[in-house]
């Protein structure tokens, strides 16, 4: 702020809220870091040398990585407003990269990516591998509704992110054990490609074991092997294809056409928001809309329809209006039933009870 704006104390102190000795121990701070701020005499205003310049930042690979893609996919894909910015951002930074280091993240960014909601297919080659997802192996209900129990260092990171990302970046296999939600533990050997966050990390990579494509949850990887040796990359491979119509990322045999009414409380809130890049809207006089979507698979989209309750109704297809039917019969008839003891004991040993 000061660099385009000198001013008084009394201004900053205006312009952000607080009083003038706060801005007065600010200034200081900054002084004490290094920062040149000097005083007119005559005006009191205070602003940074003129000879100032802020000195050049090295990044390293992973930084300059993190980075760029975490700009361009806000900017490509959050709310236009502000996060549209990030893209320039992020163009701007990649200007000031040496040649070197910029090959290195425009050749790592395919890579790697941040799943939001369905991935844009505009820039998905033609001839991009039409492999469905087995969803399987891969239930998310606990992604949904719980917090991800991941086998992490101290530091929060998964123990295995680095070791399943440096072979993705360098195109080596691993040799994993893996744990899923509810099988046991099986042993792969995993050509991976790429790797994507929605929550928590995944890694997309071809499964000797199950001789195709799948897509796995990096907190539960239970032993990783590196490799020496390079794998034949499949040029044909990318994120959108793979992900193709799913609601999410897990992507179904079968494309459906999904139609939802949400009554008059939900209806105007609900048509606001662009969930899937397939969406078509009406909107209805009275605030109820309807949302009409193309989607792979119904694994994913059904949690979402549950989150509004009665306020939503299925029109399209009858199999997912008979599986949210389902779980409505199931719901009633747990709570038509006093909680079993297990529910109990869990319950009386949550910490936030007792908060």
């Amino acid at each position: 702020m000061m660099t385009q704006t000198p001013g008084t104390p009394a201004y900053f102190a205006n312009a952000l809220d607080v009083d003038e000795r706060t801005i007065r121990r600010y200034v200081q701070q900054l002084r004490d870091a290094g920062f040149p701020i000097v005083a007119d005499r005559a005006t009191g205003r205070l602003e940074l040398a003129s000879d100032y310049g802020v000195p050049p930042i090295e990044f390293t690979e992973r930084e300059a990585l993190a980075i760029l893609v975490l700009f361009h996919e806000a900017g490509a894909t959050l709310d236009g407003n502000i996060f549209a910015s990030l893209r320039g951002a992020a163009a701007k930074l990649a200007s000031t990269l040496s040649p070197g280091l910029l090959d290195f993240v425009e050749a790592t960014r395919i890579r790697v990516a941040v799943k939001r909601g369905a991935v844009d297919n505009s820039a998905t080659r033609p001839d991009a591998m039409k492999t469905a997802m087995k969803t399987e192996t891969e239930t998310t209900n606990d992604d949904y509704l719980t917090g991800n129990v991941s086998a992490a260092d101290g530091d929060g990171r998964d123990r295995f992110f680095d070791a399943i990302f440096d072979a993705c970046l360098a195109r080596r296999p691993f040799e994993a054990r893996y744990r899923g939600p509810t099988g046991p533990t099986l042993t792969t050997t995993a050509h991976p490609y790429a790797v994507f966050y929605s929550r928590a990390w995944y890694v997309v990579a071809y499964s000797s074991l199950h001789r195709e494509t799948r897509t796995f949850k990096i907190a539960r990887f239970e032993s990783v092997e590196p490799s020496d040796v390079k794998f034949l990359e499949n040029l044909n491979f990318s994120l959108d294809s793979y992900f193709g119509d799913a609601w999410r990322f897990i992507r179904g045999p079968r494309t459906h056409r999904v139609v939802v009414r949400f009554s008059e409380k939900v209806g105007t809130n609900v048509a606001e928001v662009r969930w899937h890049k397939t969406q078509q809207t009406r909107v209805f006089p009275d605030g109820s809309a309807e949302l009409e979507f193309r989607v792979s698979g119904l694994t994913e989209i059904i949690w979402w329809i549950l989150g509004y309750g009665a306020e939503a109704e299925v029109l399209e297809p009858p199999e997912l209006r008979e599986m949210v039917a389902e779980h409505a019969r199931r719901v009633l008839e747990r709570l038509a039933n006093p909680p079993s003891k297990r529910d109990d004991d869990r319950f009386d040993a949550n910490p936030w009870r007792r908060r």
